[in-house]
């Protein structure tokens, strides 16, 4: 639809007000001058056709008849005296008498004189032919049958007329004038509530509601300026809300362990936590993605999908080919909310892990106890009996004693390694450690015990190292694995070797033997509860399976990292990071 000029964003209400006021006084104006000179004209043209009628008439029962023989002296006469064109017809219409022109060059037919031949009072106006003056004429019938008529120029009406459009024009000029002052003050008076709340309902727009409109006024701009100022109150109270409610549920979702994706009826991404990213491995930001782009595993996203499709909740667990193990629970969102599906994802593979490791835990526990536990109550039940022999006797004491040592060192590491996982962070000593002090300590109480197996222990350490750390834990972790390298490593001629050494802002210690290693397939789960390479070797040697479990969390207990490297036939070597 075009736009009209009054709807132009270029001409402010100021501007269209006062047009409209200017306006509506020159139109009014020229109505009325309009009316008026039309009202005018016609009362002039009026009073001059009703006075020619009256001497017409007079004329008709005066003269006429008198003047027969002399009729052109009888128009002349009326016309001198009446001021007006006088003109004498018979009975055939032809002009006897003229008191301007000669009568034979006066033309016949004439409409008011038509009308007077035939009884009426007949009218017309003209221009006469030679001057192109405009003639009123009146025509009335005279005795024997003869038309009078009487012809008076219009030029003094029309000059009444042309007089007073100039005195009215004037009056209206002046009307104008006044009308556009008085508009101008109106447009200023009116406009300037007006800007206020323009400039009130800008800052509203640009988020500002902290505005005062006062007004108390009682007209429409004094209630719209106070439903202004009560709209901006509504307005900050709703929108405050809102923010408040936005940041909780941000505050919400970024705490949110579970990953949450949010997706449109398209299949693209409108919402998403920072878990989701972490718990789909995907590059952030997420937002405006497609499912395609933020999901990358096809199984998760098969998932996903029929669930969107199916328009039903759905929740799972899905194994995607990494093998993470998410759980996803997928609802479908109502049309009126857009469509498209809200989706959380809670990465389980940890949490399956620990289950599997918790269910080995108690197999391997009950297991492990299992086994001196039978071992001390058949034998205490074959002593009970007392059908052995003294040497007998003694054997069977010798083997409980054995099994209760080893049942004790297990109850003794399992409470070690609970101890150890139960103490709160801020409770950890936190000190600096000389290394080559522990390690020599280590070295001396193994001494005798490697002796017996003929390993030899040696130290190569870098003197005045020294890590952040619990002096006892730094001594427990080296004891645990030098004791496994004396027992473990090589029977006969082997070393158990201690280094230290310091690089790249971290000190490192590695323990190492000589013996026949370890496979690669074993060493993931080396430090897993009691797991065991060679579990009748280590029972033999009076391992419990906890030793490089406890090692591992006191190394963690102490910001630091353990590893193990090992080939079979080459010996292995554990070693130990420290932040420096």
């Amino acid at each position: 639809m075009p736009q009209r000029w009054f709807d132009l964003p270029q001409f402010t209400f100021r501007a269209k007000q006062l047009a409209s006021h200017v306006g509506l006084v020159a139109a009014v104006v020229f109505i009325a001058l309009f009316q008026l000179s039309r009202s005018l004209g016609a009362d002039l043209e009026r009073q001059l056709d009703q006075r020619l009628e009256e001497q017409a008439l007079g004329a008709a029962q005066w003269g006429v008849g008198e003047g027969r023989r002399h009729p052109e002296k009888i128009a002349a006469r009326l016309s001198s005296v009446l001021d007006a064109d006088v003109t004498i017809f018979d009975q055939r219409g032809a002009a006897i008498a003229d008191s301007l022109t000669d009568p034979d060059r006066e033309p016949h037919g004439e409409p008011e004189v038509l009308t007077a031949l035939g009884g009426s009072v007949g009218r017309a106006s003209r221009r006469r032919e030679a001057t192109g003056e405009e003639i009123h004429y009146v025509a009335v019938p005279a005795v024997d049958g003869w038309v009078i008529r009487f012809g008076v120029p219009l030029s003094d009406v029309n000059a009444t007329l042309r007089a007073m459009r100039r005195r009215i024009l004037f009056a209206s000029g002046l009307a104008i004038i006044l009308a556009l002052a008085l508009g101008l003050l109106a447009a200023r008076v009116a406009a300037r509530p007006l800007r206020a709340m323009t400039t009130t309902a800008t800052r509203i727009a640009g988020g500002d509601f902290d505005v005062d409109v006062p007004s108390s006024s009682p007209d429409e701009f004094g209630v719209l300026a106070r439903s202004l100022a009560s709209l901006a109150a509504q307005l900050k109270s709703q929108i405050g809300e809102l923010k408040a409610e936005r940041d909780r549920l941000s505050a919400i979702l970024e705490g949110m362990v579970e990953g949450v994706l949010v997706l449109d009826a398209s299949g693209a991404v409108v919402l998403a936590n920072p878990a989701a990213t972490t718990v789909l491995e995907s590059a952030p930001p997420l937002v405006g993605k497609p499912l395609a782009g933020a999901v990358s595993d096809a199984t998760l996203r098969d998932y996903i999908s029929a669930a969107r499709d199916a328009g039903a909740r759905r929740e799972g667990e899905v194994v995607t080919g990494k093998g993470q193990a998410i759980a996803v629970y997928a609802q479908p969102l109502e049309t009126r909310a857009g469509g498209g599906v809200v989706v959380v994802l809670r990465d389980m593979t940890t949490i399956r892990r620990v289950l599997s490791m918790r269910r080995d835990f108690m197999a391997n526990a009950s297991h492990e106890l299992r086994t001196p536990v039978f071992a001390i109550q058949g034998y205490a039940e074959t002593l009970l009996r007392g059908s052995t022999d003294a040497a007998t006797t003694k054997q069977f004491l010798e083997i409980i004693h054995r099994h209760a040592n080893r049942l004790g060192g297990l109850v003794d590491d399992v409470l070690k390694l609970s101890a150890i996982e139960d103490r709160p962070r801020e409770e950890r000593v936190r000190e600096r450690v000389d290394v080559s002090g522990v390690a020599s300590q280590v070295v001396e109480t193994l001494r005798a015990r490697a002796a017996a197996r003929s390993v030899s222990l040696a130290l190569d350490l870098e003197p005045g190292l020294e890590v952040m750390g619990d002096p006892l834990a730094l001594e427990q972790v080296l004891e645990n694995l030098a004791d496994n390298a004396v027992k473990y490593g090589r029977d006969a001629g082997g070393t158990v070797r201690i280094r230290s050494r310091k690089a790249d802002r971290e000190v490192r210690l590695e323990v190492t033997d000589d013996g026949p290693g370890i496979a690669a397939s074993h060493l993931p789960r080396l430090f897993e509860r009691f797991y065991r390479v060679d579990p009748s070797r280590s029972r033999e040697r009076g391992g419990t399976g906890l030793g490089l479990a406890i090692v591992k969390e006191l190394v963690e207990h102490m910001d630091g990292v353990v590893a193990v490297r090992s080939e079979v036939g080459q010996g292995t070597t554990f070693a130990i990071t420290f932040p420096s």
